[in-house]
């Protein structure tokens, strides 16, 4: 996947510093005129040397006890850290090749100073920082907007999720940014995985890139589960979705899926213990409903036919067959509760008859192979 990178750093802001005029140290002096060569006209590379100048500059003045506890360095240190994450993170997501360490540490080091400038006692740079803040975040997110309804989802997608930085670094309400970059990745995802080629590589690649960020995130994780659902790799999928459970423990959701998985992959007793799960958690779910019952009563044929296939005096055939019988009851129960509020499923009348006539409940069987017989 090929993202165009979009330079959208924070000498943007540095409009705010024009009207005043301070006394500084040599070295924050000096970082400051390093990071005002940014320039959005500027390539990335150009911007990263002069970026990189201003870091060792203002290293320097935050380990100096004469600056180290300056508002006005702190407010140059945010600003050029950020710039530097904003940066290589693009840059990251253009190559693939992610320093996850490095990138955490730009981003800790700017909120550090922004958050500084916030609580210190003269608040000298409080609305200095809340402004360009503010400023910043919607200009990024009005340009995802703009850039996702062009369908530029890679594009919106950076846009999104420097827009949820820049407001949680400073603990502030960041809206629908982050909500956003995820719909922009599923985005990304679906085209690369439901093209004539799919590209499942590329498409766990960059949700695993996502993830590390939002670690805890649970659509993100779902995105994962569905890619290699898709990919029929069902053990992937399973890890995913264990991940996911022990996130969101009463996510009904989850544990259907789960179940569907299991099911898939002939794990008839887990599976039945995830979709019960699911029915704990909404006794009315009906696709939990349909799918356990279903499972049930192709689990007890499964059970059945073994017995049949053996010799009739096996000693197994007795206990294959009273398993059977458990299952189909098991079955029943289920899915009479699903018909109660879903009459017309025909399918699962005909399971429901038949299994009614297999336990010897003949009166049972008459009558709901008459409601079988009267939907057309």
């Amino acid at each position: 996947m090929k993202i165009v990178p979009i330079l959208i750093c924070f000498v943007s802001t540095t409009l705010f510093l024009s009207t005043k005029s301070f006394s500084q140290s040599k070295n924050v002096q000096d970082a400051y005129n390093k990071f005002k060569s940014v320039n959005l006209k500027n390539d990335s590379e150009k911007n990263l040397r002069s970026l990189e100048e201003a870091r060792i500059f203002i290293d320097l003045a935050a380990d100096n006890p004469e600056t180290k506890e300056d508002p006005k360095m702190h407010f140059y240190r945010g600003q050029i850290y950020m710039s530097l994450y904003e940066l290589n993170a693009q840059q990251a997501m253009v190559s693939g090749n992610v320093d996850q360490t490095l990138l955490e540490g730009y981003k800790a080091k700017a909120a550090e100073s922004f958050i500084f400038c916030l609580n210190e006692p003269k608040k000298k740079f409080k609305d200095e920082v809340l402004g360009m803040a503010e400023l910043k975040f919607n200009m990024m997110f009005d340009e995802g907007v703009k850039k996702y309804n062009e369908k530029s989802f890679e594009q919106a997608l950076i846009l999104f999720f420097q827009a949820y930085d820049v407001k949680n670094m400073l603990n502030l309400d960041y809206g629908d940014s982050k909500k956003n970059g995820i719909i922009c990745m599923n985005q990304i995802i679906d085209k690369l995985i439901s093209s004539e080629n799919p590209d499942f590589k590329t498409a766990i690649l960059i949700v695993e890139q996502i993830r590390t960020q939002f670690p805890m995130d649970i659509d993100i994780l779902i995105s994962l589960i569905n890619i290699h659902l898709r990919n029929n790799d069902l053990t992937s999928a399973e890890k995913f979705m264990n991940e996911a459970v022990a996130l969101d423990p009463t996510n009904k959701v989850l544990h259907y899926n789960l179940g569907t998985s299991y099911m898939n992959q002939g794990l008839n007793a887990r599976a039945e213990e995830s979709l019960n799960k699911a029915l704990e958690i909404d006794p009315s779910y009906k696709d939990a409903q349909y799918q356990l019952g279903a499972h049930l009563y192709n689990w007890a044929n499964e059970v059945n036919k073994e017995a049949n296939d053996l010799n009739s005096n096996d000693p197994k055939v007795p206990e294959l067959e009273k398993q059977s019988g458990l299952l189909l009851q098991k079955s029943l129960n289920v899915l009479e509760k699903y018909i109660e509020n879903n009459p017309n499923d025909k399918d699962i009348l005909g399971i429901i008859y038949k299994t009614h006539y297999k336990l010897g409940n003949a009166e049972k069987g008459k009558e709901y192979k008459a409601r079988f017989d009267a939907i057309k």
